[in-house]
């Protein structure tokens, strides 16, 4: 039985990457809207907490596709 070998060229894995990049941006964004609703509705600070540590993963992702993007590793 013969393995079948999927090849993806560079530019469709850094489109991909890219794609991934302008998400991870979206939802950051997205996310930061939330933040701000929930600090002008003075939420619990455990929930404040949590989703500033969800925004940071976020920022963290983003930053780590776009290191290999711009092959900074």
């Amino acid at each position: 039985m013969s393995k079948i070998v999927n090849i993806t060229s560079k530019e469709d894995k850094d489109q991909k990457l890219q794609d991934i990049a302008n998400s991870l941006q979206e939802l950051k964004d997205v996310m930061a809207e939330v933040i701000e609703a929930y600090e002008e509705d003075n939420a619990d600070s455990r929930k404040m907490d949590t989703l500033t540590e969800a925004l940071d993963a976020l920022e963290d992702a983003y930053e780590a596709v776009s290191d290999v993007l711009l092959e900074e590793l």
